[in-house]
Parts: structure tokens; sequence; C-alpha cells
């Protein structure tokens, strides 16, 4: 892999400009694109982005992107995960620009005689994927590895020196442990190497297994360099021999199988009723409740004391069994407390008999009260209204007033707040957009309502063309199936079966290309609305800050570093219907830049920025 060659550019493009996006952001839309069209499915989208400077391991999204964060790569069933990697959720393509610009903003570079932006670390940017269909509690889950490797160098060409050479030591030594892992991989061996370096072991199942591979090798085309597009050759014929074995990822959605059991629970608990209510049986499968139990605890008793027979004593559930059993238990203990103070004091008889007699009596009577009713011993109530002489007194005129103050005094209700002078300016915006921004706000909801009826065509059109798709697909099963069996029979014709699935097959083809050309349109036309939705919106924003400066004295925030101009926007979005989202991306990066500042590298990666700027001082 050549330095400067332009792997970096391939990958990632110019992050300034959208006619020279790479094949990231160009993915990131294609996806994003895809999942809107697909309603029947719940797509969870979750972005993650890992550098590896001199086999140390970073975070490029994370809130400290300047430490190691001690991430750890471990193998978990065949899936390679990097502990304490952050794994941040994006809704949209917006999101997942902004995230991967973060990352390119706080990637390792440096110059030097072929590349004045070199790479000097590996990049792997990954998108998490969880697809959920309804409520299936089947989850299908894959991930998409993006990466960037910094190319190989010979020092005699490039020129390094100090901690640029340093870097590219480790550079292509990693390099080499990649093309060891790929003849092993390619030769069927035994025993894979990935452990030798941070690299493989975090891309292992990316290059064999469960996955599919792309490569792009990128070369110089200058004899001089001849040596090293061989080399480049070579490597890419050996990952192109790499076998795979392509199948689903599936697993159980916790959260969507309890909600399955409890469903069948609640099922089973229906047709318990219903087979007790045919029967002329009354059982509640419920918990048991107190009046329940003490009903069970006086049918023990009675029982013990001959009181009733065995054929009186009722049980209709296992929960009833399980009670019975322990209020034998709670008898059984009570026996064999009184035997034992009997053995200890036999002329504490008596006494232990009038004790456990009064308490037996007070259990009871707390048993037969009831909650809310009241307690003679005591005054008020247990749970219930409080008594008159202790509620608050509410004055006659309805106001409530206390000693805080709360009540609003009629200076204070009737007092006229300027709406020029309002600290709030979410109020003023709204009270602008009635007033001198009428017309505009009027033109933003014509737009959203007009854009909100669009998606809503878009969504029917969607799901029009895979009901159209899913009909092309079945009569393709079923074309395949006669056709398998009309070669079994050895006949040459065309049955009348088979024509007919054919007619309907062509019918079908020009129903989905027809839907999918209204789709096209539609969402070109969604794309130009929400463009202009955009301008209307950021128009209406402007002249509101130009109005409240006037007003309130406060200048408005401008800073030309962050926003383009306004004729570059409007060329691009007259040349790029979708290159609104890449632009918003981009500004909101560079304005969550600006407010952090600059990040300070810690451990290996702060040193070497450090030596850097160190060699560069001492150059000059």
């Amino acid at each position: 892999m050549q330095t400067g060659s332009g792997k970096t550019y391939t990958v990632a493009g110019d992050t300034q400009r959208y006619d020279q996006r790479g094949i990231i952001p160009r993915s990131l839309h294609h996806l994003f694109s895809e999942i809107d069209l697909r309603e029947d499915r719940e797509v969870t989208v979750k972005c993650s982005y890992l550098e590896i400077y001199n086999e140390t391991c970073y975070d490029l999204l994370s809130d400290t992107p300047g430490t190691a964060d001690n991430l750890v790569i471990v193998d978990d069933h065949g899936i390679t995960q990097v502990k304490g990697l952050r794994k941040k959720s994006v809704g949209n393509e917006e999101e997942s620009l902004a995230a991967f610009f973060q990352g390119e903003n706080l990637r390792s570079t440096a110059a030097h005689t072929l590349n004045s932006n070199s790479s000097r670390s590996h990049v792997v940017f990954t998108v998490h994927l969880e697809i959920r269909s309804g409520a299936d509690e089947k989850v299908t889950y894959c991930k998409l590895n993006f990466v960037d490797l910094a190319g190989s160098e010979r020092t005699k060409k490039s020129g390094v020196t100090g901690q640029a050479l340093r870097e590219a030591q480790y550079i292509n030594r990693s390099l080499s442990f990649l093309e060891q892992t790929v003849n092993s991989l390619s030769r069927k061996e035994a025993h894979v190497p990935f452990r030798q370096t941070k690299l493989t072991a975090v891309l292992k199942d990316a290059l064999g297994g469960n996955c599919k591979t792309v490569m792009i090798g990128c070369i110089w085309g200058e004899d001089a360099y001849m040596e090293e597009t061989v080399s480049t050759l070579r490597f890419a014929t050996r990952v192109k021999t790499l076998t795979t074995d392509i199948s689903i990822n599936e697993r159980n959605d916790p959260t969507l199988l309890l909600r399955k059991y409890e469903r069948q629970i609640a099922e089973l608990k229906q047709e318990l009723a219903m087979r007790d209510t045919l029967s002329g049986r009354n059982v509640s499968y419920d918990d048991l409740g107190e009046l329940e139990k003490a009903e069970l605890k006086v049918m023990v008793r009675s029982y013990l004391q001959g009181e009733i027979s065995l054929d009186e004593v009722q049980i209709a559930n296992l929960k009833q069994i399980k009670e019975t059993y322990n209020q034998f238990k709670l008898v059984y203990d009570s026996l064999h407390a009184e035997l034992k103070d009997l053995s200890v004091n036999p002329t504490a008889t008596q006494a232990t008999g009038d004790v456990q007699g009064e308490k037996e009596d007070a259990d009871d009577q707390a048993a037969d009260s009831m909650v809310g009713d009241e307690d003679a011993d005591r005054a008020g109530f247990q749970v219930g209204q409080a008594p008159g002489h202790l509620r608050p007194a509410i004055p006659e005129d309805g106001e409530a007033t206390g000693e805080g103050g709360n009540a609003l005094s009629p200076s204070r209700t009737n007092a006229k707040i300027d709406p020029l002078v309002m600290a709030d300016k979410h109020t003023a915006f709204e009270s602008y957009k009635h007033a001198q921004g009428s017309e505009l706000s009027a033109s933003l909801k014509s737009i959203q309502l007009e854009l909100k009826d669009k998606k809503i065509s878009l969504k029917e059109l969607a799901s029009k063309a895979n009901h159209s798709k899913k009909r092309i697909d079945q009569h393709y099963s079923m074309l395949n199936t006669i056709r398998s069996e009309r070669a079994t029979d050895a006949d040459d014709g065309i049955k009348s079966e088979e024509f007919e699935i054919m007619q309907i097959l062509k019918a079908a083809k020009h129903e989905y290309r027809s839907t999918f050309g209204d789709l096209k349109e539609l969402k070109d036309a969604i794309h130009t609305l929400e463009d202009s939705l955009t301008s209307t919106r950021q128009e209406l924003v402007s002249k509101f800050d130009s109005w409240y400066a006037k007003k309130s004295g406060v200048p408005p925030f401008d800073d030309e570093s962050v926003s383009d101009s306004a004729e570059f926007q409007r060329t691009n979005i007259q040349m790029h219907a979708e290159s609104t989202t890449f632009h918003a991306a981009r500004k909101d990066t560079m304005l969550r830049k600006m407010k952090v500042g600059a990040t300070m590298y810690h451990g290996d990666k702060g040193r070497g920025e450090q030596n850097r700027k160190l060699e560069a001082n001492r150059a000059r």
C-alpha cells in the first residue's frame, strides 16, 4: 500500500466539497436512503471510529479522544469487539456524517516528501446495524468496516526522520503482519497469526469467515515507484484468493422475547379461565390476598382441631396448596416453641397460654379490620381522608396565600411586559413570527405541510414497490421450480403454467419499474422541498437575528470561518440537491470544534505531536 497514492482520498474524500466526497459519505447516503424505503423494518444504526497509532488504540468519537481509554480487543463468539470503544447512535445521514467528520478532524497526520498530509495511523470507521421486523423477537445484526490503512514508506524516498521515522516503522511492521495473516488465510493454514498486531486483531472477522471483503489498491503510475506498485498488486492478488462463507447473523432480542413470554402467559391464563368456566369452577390464579390467607389459616386450624373433615377442606389451585403447607408449618413452629418453653419452665404454662390466646385474638382482630377503618385507640385514621380539624384552611376568596408570598398580587398579575425587552429569545422569536416575519412563517408552514404530504406519498409508494418486488421474487421462485421439473422430465416445450407465470412476471416488472420511477421523482421533489425549507428557515432566523439585535442591543452571531458564503451554498444546492445534509453535518462539526477548542492528546500520540512540533521548530 503506497504512501501518497490516494487511499485516504478514496475512502474519505474531500470533507470540504460535496462533489469530491469519498466512499464513506457516499455509503452513508446510500444506506439511509435504503432504510427510508424499508418502512416494514426497524433499523438501529450506530457508528464507531477507531484509530491505531503506534500499536495503541484511540477512540476518535470519545469525549476524551486524546487518551487510549484502555481499549481492549476481544473475540465474542466469532465477532471482534473493542471493549470501551464508543458506539454513537445516529438516526439519519446528517448525524452519521457529523460523527465521521468529528473523527476525521482528530486523526494523526504529518507531512513528508511524498505527501503533505500523510496518515500516521490506521483507522477503522464501523457502522453497526440492527434490523428488526415488526414484533418479531429475532434481530439481524451486521457491521460495515471502512478501513483506511496508512501507507507503507521507504525512508529513502519519503525522507522522514525523528518522530515520523518511528511512526513509519510501526506502520511498515503492522502492514507486514497484515500480509502474513492474509497469506496464512489464503493457504488455509491451521494457525493464523491474528494476534501479532492490533490491526490484524481488529480485522479478524473482516478478512475471512462470515463476511464480504472488498479491497481497493491505490498505486503511483510513475516508473520510479514500480517496485511499490508491484508489491501492492501482489498483495491485492492474495486478498482476492480469500474465501468467505456468508450467512445471516441473527439473535433473539431479550426485550421482545420477554414480551412474547408475557403474552403467552396471559393467553394460558385465559385458557385456564375458559376451562374453569366450562367446568363450573370459580378459580383465581392471581397471588393470594391477605383475606384469602386468613381464610386458609382458619380452615387449617379448624381441620387440626377436628371441627371440619378432610372432605370439607377446599383447595382449588397450586398457590392455595403452597399457602396451606405454609400455615401447617406456622402451627408446627408455634407448638414446637410451646413445648420447648414447657420443658424449660413448667410453671409458666398457664401464663404462656393466656398470652398466646391474647396474641391470636389480636391477630384475628387485625385481620378483620380493613384499610381506612377508624382506629378506636388512636385519633385520626390509618389510611384515608384526614379529619376536618387537620385539613389546611382555604381562604374565602379562593386565592392561595402563604408565608412565602406565593399568591400573585394584583400589581404582578396586571403588569405588562414589553416584548422588545424580553430576556427569553425564544418568546421574542414566536412574537416575531406572528408580526414582522408572518410572510416567511406562513411560507415555512406551507412548505412543511407539502413536505409532510409528499413523505406520506413516499411511504405508500415505497410499500407498493416492496410489494411488487416480493411478487417478482415469488414468481421467479415458482418459475425456477417449474423449469427444474421440466429439466428432470426431459421436456423441451414450455408448459402453459410456465407461460402464465412469465406473463405475470412481465407485468409485475413493468409495475415495479413504473413505481420505482415515480418513487425516484418523488424523492427528488422531497429533496427540493427540503432545500427550500432549509433556505426559508435560515432566512427567517437571519432576519429575526437582525431585528432582535436592533431591539435588544445584542449583536448577532456571525462567524465567517463557520458559515459558507451565500453564493457557494446556492451553487452547491443547485448542482447537488442532496448536498444540504453534507454541508449541515460539516458545519455542525466545525461549530463543535470551535466550542471544544484544541484537543490535548496524551500518551504516545500526545508525545508524537509534541515531538513533531519540536522538530519543526528546530528545522526553522
